[in-house]
């Protein structure tokens, strides 16, 4: 299992878990994002991680895409 921000650019993978602030993990699972939901990385960058999701596109924070595990 790894970071979601470890994984590269292309790459498509499923959530397994999150961890994070009720603020942050009530944002992401308003939009949808929770365990099993597939995602693809748009970008990797040194402070973040820019994904797709269906039809809608996220950028998270280093932190952020530290603690979700695909």
């Amino acid at each position: 299992m790894q970071s979601l921000s470890e994984i590269r650019a292309g790459e498509a993978c499923t959530i397994k878990w999150m961890l994070g602030n009720v603020q942050i993990m009530e944002f992401l699972r308003s939009r949808d994002m929770k365990e099993g939901s597939l995602v693809r990385v748009l970008q990797q960058r040194s402070n973040g991680t820019i994904i797709r999701m269906d039809d809608r596109r996220f950028a998270l924070g280093r932190e952020v895409a530290e603690r979700i595990k695909v």
